[in-house]
């Protein structure tokens, strides 16, 4: 029987996964406030993910190791520092395969996220490709990629417990959002229409549940599956706080808007840790 870990992490997922229709919400809202809302989600999801890596995820990790231990599974602790690394260097190597086919469309695509006049004729010295280009299939890719072990690390943060669920899911959240909204101007800049690039960016979004279901297989069949992962899903979230979301704080030159980051970028930590406390797991 299907538990109610199980049934809440697929709504989450799917709940994430829908967070790719934010496009719709692109569209409509005018320039200068997309970019404060940016500049509020990228630092916030610095903070969380950051600290999602630090409190929960590896000491939760470590807390299967212990138990494994127990049942005199006599696993070496080193091991479990061994998965924090591989994943750092797998989300690295991932990252790098995905950037030299189109990280020079991301760049261009940037461009495009706060644009709201992205239609053929506008006049402006932005243009849609005419044709779909290869890097926006390859950006699906890449998003999918990054959608599946999103679902994975979801649905094992969900059987290992709700309160650690929700932890997971909100630094995913905060992480998602911007990434989608960038996501989208890419697909625009490659030659899709805006209703087929919600849709694919959509279906990009739903190969969580594939990662989602994955887990939750391999969990019954695995007993070290959620200590492999647990520790895995930290060091990629420690790749993707230190090396993909915190060089774009450092980017900002404005002192204001810089202490503003850092308040935020310290609120995002300080929401994990209190959520951390005020749930407990089990």
């Amino acid at each position: 029987m299907v538990n109610v870990e199980v049934v809440v992490g697929f709504i989450m997922i799917i709940l994430i996964g829908s967070v790719s229709l934010v496009g719709l919400f692109m569209i409509t809202v005018k320039e200068n406030i997309l970019d404060r809302i940016l500049i509020i989600l990228v630092a916030f999801a610095t903070g969380t993910i950051l600290a999602t890596a630090l409190f929960d995820l590896i000491p939760e990790s470590f807390h299967h190791l212990e138990e494994l231990n127990a049942k005199g599974a006599n696993i070496a602790e080193n091991l479990l520092f061994i998965f924090v690394i591989l994943g750092f260097v797998m989300f690295f190597v991932i990252e790098r395969f995905i950037y030299w086919f189109h990280g020079h469309a991301h760049e261009k695509g940037e461009q495009l996220v706060c644009y709201t006049g992205i239609d053929e004729g506008d006049g402006s010295s932005l243009k849609r490709s005419s044709g779909v280009k290869g890097f926006a299939l390859l950006n699906l890719f890449g998003d999918g990629l990054h959608n599946f072990l999103d679902g994975v690390i979801m649905m094992v943060s969900f059987l290992n417990g709700i309160p650690s669920g929700i932890i997971v899911t909100l630094a995913i959240f905060f992480h998602e959002f911007p990434q989608e909204i960038g996501d989208f101007g890419i697909l625009i800049y490659g030659g899709f229409t805006k209703k087929k690039a919600l849709f694919y960016n959509f279906v990009s979004g739903m190969i969580a549940l594939i990662g989602g279901l994955l887990a939750f297989i391999l969990s019954d069949v695995l007993e070290l599956f959620s200590f492999f992962f647990l520790a895995f899903s930290g060091g990629g979230f420690l790749y993707l706080a230190s090396t993909e979301l915190m060089p774009e704080l450092i980017k900002e030159k404005n002192l204001k808007k810089s202490i503003i980051q850092a308040v935020i970028f310290l609120c995002g930590i300080i929401l994990i840790i209190s959520l951390i406390l005020l749930l407990p797991h089990e």
